[in-house]
């Protein structure tokens, strides 16, 4: 899946029919959503966004962030050191999904309050 040094990668294009399909694909899933929205503000290291999202299993966290980054909704920066820091913060195209979830948050919020237990 990642590429050798040698080769760049090349992620197959997926094809749509709908553009809302396409960006549904994007943004959706359990959560794709809440990992953008909890890095809306400011860039999270792997295990502060774990604390953030005490429900998804480190698999799984690892798993949405490579798709976002595939997405290229999220940028993944590493830092030297030891240990080794890598921090994840919206791309100049994750930022312009936030205005689209703040939507669906104030409707949600207002259609769906009594379904809502706590706030992403």
């Amino acid at each position: 899946m990642y590429p050798r040094p040698d080769q760049p990668y090349m992620a197959k294009k997926r094809m749509y029919v709908c553009s809302l399909d396409a960006g549904i694909d994007v943004i959706c899933g359990r959560w794709k959503s809440a990992i953008l929205w909890k890095i809306k503000d400011a860039p999270l290291r792997f295990g502060a966004l774990q604390e953030k999202l005490p429900a998804i299993s480190q698999k799984m966290l690892t798993r949405q962030l490579r798709a976002l980054e595939r997405d290229r909704l999220v940028s993944r920066t590493e830092y030297p050191g030891m240990p080794p820091r890598v921090e994840y913060s919206l791309t100049e195209r994750g930022q312009s999904v936030i205005p689209i979830l703040m939507s669906l948050k104030d409707w949600a919020d207002e259609e769906l309050a009594d379904q809502i237990s706590e706030c992403h």
